[in-house]
């Protein structure tokens, strides 16, 4: 009987410190593991998410530019009494730079005469001639449009560091930094954009490239 009475209370005794502690640290490890995996998930999913937004805003400024350039070669001379066209085959490119953050980046500006769909104001059709140019301001690319003297401006890219652009000349059978019209005549026949996107240091920054080429310039 008084080894039964000891084995009943050997049995109901609880866990001793050590086993306590063996769990503990059993516990807090697998939660350590867990939450490591989280993280490295979430950061990779974060990472992800910047890269398409990335990739998503180069393809917005691409597609805005490359159809304002392709507009540009269905100017006619302007009309009496439409708004003033400082060269119905000209394209003004100038070749800058800007220092931020530490790092010098490209700052090009550009300016030209297109067919674009005005807001609704009295007195505009549905497309109407207007000086078109595009330039960085602070961390954005802005678009500016002049339709008969009345500005408007849109931003058309977020985080840009950078904004290069270069021409080719096919009289000269080069590409230039910058193209004047009252050194070269007609149009370029291709542009090559440059887009640099901010990353999260200077060494993370994006670049993003592509050329348009320009129909009909040959003819310009």
């Amino acid at each position: 009987m008084m080894k039964l009475m000891k084995l009943i209370k050997r049995q109901n005794h609880g866990f001793t410190l050590i086993e306590i502690l063996v769990s503990l640290s059993i516990v807090t490890i697998i939660t350590g593991l867990l939450y490591g995996t989280f993280r490295s998930t979430l950061k990779t999913a974060e990472a992800v998410e910047k890269e398409t937004d990335s990739y998503r805003m180069a393809r917005i400024v691409f597609y805005q530019i490359t159809k304002d350039l392709t507009m540009f070669n269905q100017i006619t001379p302007a009309a009496a009494g439409s708004a003033p066209v400082f060269g119905a085959t000209s394209l003004l490119g100038e070749n800058k730079t800007r220092f931020f953050d530490g790092v010098n980046y490209p700052d090009d500006t550009i300016v030209f005469m297109s067919l674009s769909a005005p807001p609704v104001l009295r007195g505009f059709s549905v497309t109407d001639q207007a000086e078109i140019s595009y330039s960085i301001s602070e961390e954005s690319l802005v678009r500016n449009t002049k339709f008969r003297d009345k500005p408007v401006k849109d931003e058309v890219g977020e985080f840009v560091l950078g904004f290069n652009l270069r021409y080719y000349d096919n009289k000269k059978k080069e590409w230039l930094n910058e193209w004047d019209p009252r050194l070269s005549t007609g149009m370029p026949l291709a542009m090559e954009i440059t887009l640099i996107l901010k990353g999260d240091t200077p060494l993370t920054a994006k670049t993003f490239r592509t050329t348009v080429g320009i129909p009909w310039a040959d003819s310009l």
